[in-house]
């Protein structure tokens, strides 16, 4: 996951961009099979950019075969950026381990 975050923030810097926060959620348990994988690593990236370094990073995301699903978030308010217990508290306690729709990498084995 080191590698991926590195290419995506140096990518960010050489268009002008900014990396604002990076968290890594960890390993967690998928809702449903992805590719054949249980469980992948989360992580949250938040910058700021233009549009020709979202294509960047999508087509980047999309062909890279570690990276399983990610999502894309136009984010208006930049003090309104979310946290990982923030998205915890938005999706319920018992469905702490359940994520879906962030950026993830297959299990490592």
């Amino acid at each position: 996951m080191e590698a991926l975050l590195s290419k995506l923030h140096d990518s960010i810097s050489n268009h002008n961009g900014k990396v604002l926060k990076t968290e890594k959620w960890g390993k967690k348990r998928l809702q449903y099979p992805i590719k054949k994988q249980q469980k992948a690593n989360y992580c949250f990236l938040c910058y700021l950019g233009n549009n020709q370094i979202l294509d960047e990073i999508s087509h980047f995301l999309r062909f890279n075969e570690n990276v399983l699903r990610f999502q894309t978030v136009k984010i208006e308010d930049v003090s309104a950026i979310p946290t990982h217990e923030a998205v915890v508290e938005i999706k319920g306690a018992d469905e702490e381990n359940h994520f879906s729709d962030t950026d993830t990498q297959p299990e490592q084995e």
